[in-house]
């Protein structure tokens, strides 16, 4: 015999038997062999509890009516878990205290005699059997009882459809969603008459543009559909197939509240968005400026350092003219180095990175003349040649803009034309642009490398093993760029290099 291992598979036979010989329990085990039912004996009041409410027959052996078993069989009687029936057996009872039996709690009683009786084994298996059904029974309610106290305590609004697509369930919160239509809403009612009523309260016609979509989605019972219901409410329905075929439950959702997030939440990233790209776009262009800052700096430093040199190399033979005139070369380059640094460390360029384009009436000719005046210091085999006779006598332009743009390109041509090097400058001015020719008769760039010039740190396979950074002809598309002028280039390895670059002119000049 089994003493307490549960089955819910099984219907449990439980006999309450503390005698020490066991005999009731040997009985009804006897009875019941052969058949599927799980038989437990409960040797002890404990074991008896434990069993009660997963039985589907409960017999206790009793002495006499209000004996201690008595009071337990009425305890268990009370139990609403408890659904099996109590049956007492007392070996010796006769009819009436048989009947005083049932008054304290037990369904019913027999005595050694019943036992002799065949149909008793009959009457016993069918309590079993009602006992099961009592039991499956009250899970079911359990369930459902669960089933309506999840649903309440959801804010989502349901309504379940059984197989055949009519209501069997409709949540409190449903019914509060069309409270003028709830008490309408009863089990049975077919699905497409609740949609008509659900119409029918929010005010859609069969001509309003939501009715279609709606009304497709009630037809189908199946997947997920957002419907804007009005006073800027949304609200999302999904529909899902319950297990075994048994029907659908359809759940409906007011996101309003979530849309209205899910808008503040891509607003904000969007600006943090935004505001990243912005500082990587400023880290960026610092990094250009400081580049550009160490590239363009070094000419004129260069300049600077190179007549020194030769004023401190030759101090005891050198004429007052030439310590003069490179004195004054000195304070040239110092000059145009001031003016670079007021306008690349401008506010405006330490905050953002960007230039800012200032155009001033300026005397280009002079201007151009001493750049290469400078350049030629320098470079002695070099022969630089500058037209400009018909500028006019001033042209309104960016100062630093021309100078960076011109002292990069001049400075470019000087090093790359090494055997018989020609350098010509050419400005003129027309239709309100001025334009720039630098051309060279130096090492030239690749055909096929022409594309790429303008890419920062790219340089020509011409050029290896000439020093260089790869950052000037860069920043001169920039700033052409940010003049909103034309560049072109000319080259073709070996036959030198000629730019064309044409600056609008603000104002009159």
């Amino acid at each position: 015999m089994e003493n307490t291992v549960k089955s819910t598979t099984k219907p449990a036979l439980v006999v309450y038997d503390v005698s020490p010989e066991a005999a009731l329990s040997k009985a009804m085990w006897s009875i019941i062999a052969g058949h599927d039912i799980r038989f437990v004996w409960a040797k002890n009041q404990e074991d008896l509890i434990k069993e009660a409410d997963q039985a589907a027959l409960i017999v206790m052996s009793t002495a006499n009516p209000g004996d201690d078993n008595c009071l337990i069989a009425q305890s268990l009687a009370t139990n609403t878990r408890v659904t099996a029936d109590l049956i007492a057996f007392a070996p010796n009872a006769v009819v009436e205290e048989r009947i005083k039996f049932l008054a304290h709690g037990f369904d019913y009683a027999f005595n050694s005699d019943f036992m002799k009786v065949p149909e008793f084994r009959k009457v016993l298996l069918q309590k079993i059997e009602r006992g099961r059904l009592r039991i499956e029974t009250r899970v079911l309610e359990e369930e459902y009882s669960r089933f309506r106290a999840s649903l309440a305590a959801s804010p989502d609004a349901f309504i379940v459809l059984d197989e055949n697509n009519q209501l069997f369930f409709v949540s409190h919160h449903y019914r509060r969603a069309y409270p003028r239509s709830a008490a309408r809403m009863v089990r049975g009612m077919p699905v497409m008459e609740a949609f008509e009523l659900a119409c029918e309260e929010q005010g859609v016609t069969t001509d309003d543009p939501r009715y279609g979509p709606m009304r497709r989605f009630w037809e189908r019972l199946e997947g997920t559909q957002e419907f804007d219901i009005g006073n800027g409410r949304v609200w999302r329905m999904k529909a899902a197939k319950l297990d075994g075929n048994q029907g659908t439950i359809v759940t409906t959702t007011d996101i309003t509240h979530y849309l209205t997030q899910q808008q503040e939440l891509q607003e904000a990233t969007q600006e943090l968005e935004n505001a990243l790209a912005s500082e990587q776009e400023a880290s960026a262009l610092q990094k250009q400026f400081v580049n550009m800052v160490s590239h363009e700096f070094r000419t004129p430093l260069t300049i600077i350092d190179g007549h020194a040199q030769i004023l401190y190399r030759k101090a005891e033979d050198i004429t007052a003219e030439d310590i003069r005139k490179r004195t004054k070369t000195i304070r040239s380059a110092v000059s145009r180095l001031i003016s670079m640094m007021e306008g690349v460390l401008s506010s405006n360029m330490l905050n953002t990175g960007k230039l800012e384009i200032i155009p001033e009436l300026l005397d280009v000719r002079q201007f151009a003349t001493d750049l290469c005046e400078d350049h030629a210091e320098l470079a002695k085999d070099h022969r630089i040649e500058l037209e400009c006779a018909s500028l006019p006598a001033k042209v309104n332009i960016d100062k630093k803009i021309f100078s960076l743009i011109l002292t990069n390109l001049l400075s470019n041509a000087i090093k790359y034309t090494q055997d018989n090097p020609h350098i010509l400058v050419k400005l003129a001015v027309a239709d309100n642009w001025l334009n720039i020719q630098i051309k060279d008769n130096g090492i030239g760039i690749p055909y096929d490398e022409l594309p790429r010039i303008f890419e920062r740190y790219f340089r020509a396979s011409t050029a290896t093993g000439i020093p260089g950074t790869g950052i000037g002809l860069s920043l001169v598309k920039d700033l052409v760029a940010l003049y909103q002028g034309r560049l072109e280039v000319n080259s073709d390895a070996g036959k030198g290099t000629e730019f064309l670059i044409s600056l609008p002119l603000s104002g009159e000049s």
